[in-house]
């Protein structure tokens, strides 16, 4: 029974993350025109206009992207409503599916109205239906076959191979790097525009690119990544390190062959050498590292010190560090209103700024609250809380020096939001761990 209701609960948060992801995708760049006379012209083309004139003048890839973005929702509200009850019959869950990726469709459509980049249209409900039908079929089918492995499998994975939870971890930052605001298109005339803004020459504009953020976006991280493949795939097969190497490149090389499917993004050959240098190095440096007596004895104070270099090089680059007489006015460019700077800015900047911040701050809550003496204290998450907040108003006030950035209370808010959450995933994870052992123990 908590199986059951532990696996409904994971099949509709993905779901809801997937409809979000649906709604970010269908309102980027989030301008609206809230004009009474705009919003009843688009009106009026969307309850007028047929779907057969809409036809005639649809993109084959258009009608193929609207349709593929609603399978997998079909898919999860599939797995929602068998993983509450698996004797639910195909044919009117499917049926009832189909009606939800309509409604949902028409929601989206209905919205598209007040935006002046969009164009909603009838056709985009039925092709979100038709995906929504299609995805519910082949969910039945999915969730049947692997329910019993995935539920019980991935739960075993990850209680042999916690590594695993890091290297998602870092090949999210990676992909939402890679495809930041996730323009994706099928359009040939699009994808013509990214070959030709490639560079397939290694190191041809590399002089023109800020080497620094190369090293440390591509060869440190990179480096990471290959390591992390390496020890799971040791633990797993007992397989070596070129594989691990061969692995880490693919990786490498499929992400930036991937931005091409996405508008205003290029292929760039010197990443792909970078990132595999990087997880060269990763394959061949870390498991000697890591096998350190001091390593092993220091290994959380490690972790914080290189976490904090990563945030501090993040926040104060790119160094452009003021003279002496400019302090004095620095200090009177303080944003002391909360997120005074999100209201002017463009949504897509605001948004990718608040998610880089949010994404480097969790990990460091976490290994914060692994400190031998934060978890010696009396009260470990008061103790870490406070540290991530001193962390953040030093990392601020360091800003004071640096000419291209303005510190802000914004980012000592957001900076401790997003380390206390790092916080209760560390105790989550540590209590999972806990209940594991003792299963282990009675078993």
């Amino acid at each position: 029974m908590k199986s059951s209701y532990s696996e409904k609960k994971t099949a509709q948060c993905l779901l809801l993350a997937y409809c979000l992801f649906i709604v970010y995708g269908s309102f980027i760049p989030f301008h609206f025109n809230f004009n009474p006379n705009f919003v009843r012209w688009r009106w009026s083309i969307f309850l007028t206009e047929s779907i057969h004139s809409r036809i005639m003048r649809a993109s084959l890839s258009d009608v193929i992207s609207n349709v593929l973005l609603f399978v997998p929702f079909g898919i999860l509200r599939v797995w929602v409503e068998t993983a509450s009850d698996q004797r639910r019959r195909m044919v009117p869950s499917t049926l009832l599916t189909s009606i939800y990726g309509l409604l949902f469709g028409v929601i989206i459509e209905s919205g598209q109205t007040l935006s002046p980049w969009r164009s909603p249209s009838q056709l985009d409900v039925l092709c979100n239906g038709f995906g929504a039908f299609f995805g519910a079929l082949g969910g039945f089918a999915l969730v049947r076959a692997f329910r019993e492995s995935l539920r019980i499998g991935l739960v075993q994975v990850l209680r042999d191979q916690p590594s695993l939870l890091v290297l998602g971890y870092l090949l999210l930052g990676v992909f939402v790097d890679s495809y930041y605001p996730f323009g994706v298109t099928l359009d040939r005339s699009t994808l013509w525009n990214n070959l030709q803004q490639s560079e397939f020459i290694p190191f041809k504009m590399f002089v023109h690119r800020y080497w620094l953020e190369l090293l440390i976006e591509k060869v440190a991280v990179f480096a990471a990544i290959g390591y992390l493949i390496l020890i799971n795939l040791q633990r797993r097969w007992r397989t070596g390190a070129g594989l691990a190497w061969l692995l880490c490149s693919a990786v490498a090389c499929a992400i930036e062959i991937g931005k091409l499917f996405f508008a205003a993004r290029a292929f760039y050959s010197d990443d792909v050498i970078m990132a595999s240098l990087g997880g060269l190095l990763g394959i061949i440096l870390l498991p000697s590292l890591s096998a350190l007596g001091a390593v092993k004895r220091h290994r959380e104070i490690i972790w914080f010190m290189l976490l904090l270099g990563f945030l501090v090089y993040f926040e104060l680059s790119p160094f452009d560090w003021i003279s002496p007489s400019e302090l004095t006015d620095r200090f009177s460019r303080i944003e002391w209103l909360p997120f005074k700077a999100y209201y002017s800015t463009e949504p897509l900047i605001a948004l990718f700024d608040l998610q880089k911040k949010i994404y480097s701050l969790i990990p460091l809550g976490f290994v914060v609250m692994s400190l031998r003496p934060v978890q010696h204290s009396d009260s470990p998450r008061r103790k870490a809380t406070m540290l991530c907040i001193a962390i953040a108003a030093a990392i601020e006030l360091a800003q004071i020096a640096v000419r291209s950035r303005t510190p802000s209370s914004t980012d000592v808010i957001i900076f401790t939001a997003s380390a206390w959450v790092g916080i209760v995933v560390f105790e989550a994870c540590r209590s999972f761990r806990r209940d594991n052992d003792v299963s282990r123990d009675v078993v």
